[in-house]
């Protein structure tokens, strides 16, 4: 019963979990993957409330796994940026009486990286020795651990705006990384952390060294070979202007764009009538269907009266009102017909 949703999710964008409820981006899904396949750097862009994100969790991911057309085994990493706060960090610690401060609010962008890459605890620090690991390596050791050989890695980096909101050493540091791991450079840091590792083995008697770990050795092998990586970058269209501070490091980043419009009328009759009518025991409201006259209603009141299109977030907000009302309209029914049920089974009632 817990886990149990609403058809439509109102102002949070589907989750991946919500691919069966998503409909009229059929046409969208289909270029953005089309895309990824051909160019290795692409930008999703569109206003605010257009649904990138969740064209991205419940169409393109769900898209992605069943694409069998590409010529190699492919890995997809999407992450998810957020606004950097600190003072609503420090603020949700007094409040919640907490030893630290709310991790996801402050936490740096290189590091929501690799732990995207590599989970929490990556131990890169024992193959080589560097202060912190970097996107390049993140990448690389999460290619070795998966064992597939060659594998083609896709990240996807949805609100990438949020990034700008960090402090301009944090911004410049992970655009310099980001521009190393596209253009395939190894890292001067992985160089020297190398280097470092050479150093502390001859200073090791023959009998301390052990036999590195098959996962270890074949990273060291394969060190210098090129990743095949593809970029997705979501974020809103009013925001490019600052994609013009990460040219320096990636001269290649609006080459290649995609913008996501709002509905047209029969993209949005789909949106609209689509999830009702699924059956199944998953959603917090029976199916139901939307007639013809109260469907045209919907679009005439939701449509741009210039542009003739729709706005998905307006959309879902409508038709999460109207799958509230059914829902409270099936507990009323329920509730009469129980009334009725336990008057035929008193037999004073009788």
């Amino acid at each position: 019963m817990n886990n149990l949703r609403l058809r439509y999710p109102g102002l949070r964008p589907f989750d991946a979990e919500e691919q069966q409820s998503f409909f009229g981006r059929d046409k969208e899904i289909e270029s953005v993957c089309r895309i990824l396949d051909i160019d290795k750097l692409t930008i999703l862009h569109g206003p605010s409330g257009m649904g990138k994100s969740s064209l991205i969790n419940a169409g393109i991911l769900p898209a992605l796994k069943a694409i069998r057309q590409w010529e190699i085994p492919y890995h997809v990493v999407p992450i998810r940026f957020t606004n950097y706060d600190p003072e609503l960090a420090r603020i949700k610690r007094e409040r919640q009486g907490l030893q630290t401060e709310e991790v996801q609010l402050i936490k740096d962008p290189i590091d929501r990286f690799v732990e995207a890459c590599l989970g929490d605890a990556s131990h890169w620090e024992t193959i080589i020795p560097m202060p912190k690991p970097n996107l390049w390596l993140s990448a690389k050791k999460m290619g070795i651990d998966l064992g597939i050989r060659p594998l083609r890695i896709v990240f996807i980096l949805d609100q990438f705006e949020e990034l700008f909101s960090y402090p301009e050493e944090r911004v410049e540091e992970f655009a310099q990384q980001l521009g190393e791991l596209f253009h395939q450079n190894l890292p001067e840091s992985v160089r020297k952390g190398l280097e470092r590792k050479q150093i502390i083995e001859a200073e090791q008697e023959e009998k301390a060294l052990q036999l590195p770990h098959p996962k270890e050795a074949q990273l060291m092998a394969r060190i210098e070979e090129p990743l095949d990586v593809k970029i997705l970058i979501s974020m809103r269209s009013d925001k490019l202007h600052y994609l013009e501070r990460l040219k320096s490091f990636l001269p290649e980043m609006m080459l290649n764009s995609y913008e996501l419009r709002s509905f047209d009328t029969k993209q949005a009759k789909k949106a609209i009538t689509e999830p009702a009518s699924l059956s199944g025991d998953d959603f917090l409201s029976p199916n139901f269907t939307i007639n013809e006259e109260l469907l045209d209603e919907i679009i005439e009141f939701l449509q741009d009266k210039i542009t003739q299109r729709i706005d998905p977030s307006q959309l879902q907000i409508v038709c999460q009102h109207i799958e509230r009302r059914m829902i409270q309209r099936e507990k009323k029914i329920m509730k009469k017909l129980n009334r009725k049920k336990g008057k035929s089974n008193n037999p004073i009632s009788n």
